[in-house]
């Protein structure tokens, strides 16, 4: 995988996970019940955790690539 895929890549994701939780600040102006906080705790919460967790993990690998490509151009 080229390391400009691994970039745009957690961009996108960073921006998919802006999005869900705009979309879901939105929808729990208006949604507030059992349901809504079992998907919060259940779901998004952990969803949130592992996104910004893996993140700066993908940040890391993409500069170990770019490293070992500049290596190996040498």
């Amino acid at each position: 995988m080229h390391p400009g895929n691994i970039s745009s890549a957690a961009g996108r994701i960073h921006e998919a996970m802006d999005e869900l939780q705009a979309a879901w600040l939105s929808a729990n102006d208006h949604w507030r019940d059992g349901s809504s906080e079992s998907i919060l705790e259940n779901r998004l919460k952990p969803m949130e955790h592992e996104v910004r967790t893996a993140l700066p993990a993908i940040s890391h690998l993409l500069q170990v690539l770019q490293q070992a490509k500049r290596e190996l151009e040498e």
